[in-house]
């Protein structure tokens, strides 16, 4: 087998280590879970689970990881020009499908239910997924401040409003619960209005 397919597959593998291990996590919690059940749920030994994670909290950060990539990657992919308005509300709307998604309102619940038993998994979720997530929109703000299209401020406390903003009324309710997922006509409407009110305070 050439390298490059050897490769692919070990990635392969490491993504359906990564999968059976969220079905672990959602469904026996963090403290319940361990490299033996996932392994068992793999059919694999725990030597060879161990050649690609070290420890369960490893294998958890790696997780976020993989989901915050898909974040980030949606963020580089936004065009570099045009319409300023309609790239903040594509990158609000990213935030917002991202973060909606099943698997992420998932892995939060399970965060917060055993945070204070496990505080390890509150720094390896927030260090893996929001921290690395707000830094990139960070980057992708102060990019436009440098270039005049924003007016100059905190990048990082500008990246953490704008997240609230395309969060508010929204992602709460939806952690409880009490909404139902909203259709993607309304996550660009909620998108719009966090955008409109971003810009007042940020316009140059």
């Amino acid at each position: 087998m050439s390298t490059p397919a050897r490769e692919m597959r070990r990635e392969d593998r490491r993504d359906a280590i990564l999968d059976v291990a969220y079905e672990c996590f959602v469904a026996d919690g963090y403290g319940s879970t361990s490299m033996s059940t996932i392994a068992a749920r793999l059919g694999g030994s725990k030597g060879t689970l161990y050649n690609y994670f070290r420890s369960k909290e490893e294998l958890f950060a790696a997780f976020v990881r993989r989901s915050c990539s898909e974040l980030r990657h949606d963020i580089d992919s936004m065009p570099p020009e045009g319409d300023l308005r309609g790239r903040l509300v594509q990158m609000a709307r990213h935030l917002l499908d991202h973060l909606l998604l099943p698997e992420a309102i998932a892995i939060y619940r399970v965060v917060v239910g055993e945070g204070e038993r496990f505080p390890e998994l509150t720094r390896l979720f927030y260090e893996a997924g929001p921290r690395a997530g707000v830094g990139r929109m960070g980057e992708a703000l102060q990019d436009l401040m440098e270039r005049g299209e924003l007016r100059r401020a905190d990048p990082m406390l500008a990246a953490h409003q704008f997240k609230d903003l395309a969060l508010s009324g929204v992602y709460n309710l939806r952690l409880l619960g009490m909404i139902e997922d909203p259709t993607p006509e309304e996550r660009t409407a909620r998108a719009e209005i966090a955008v409109d009110t971003f810009l007042r305070a940020y316009a140059p």
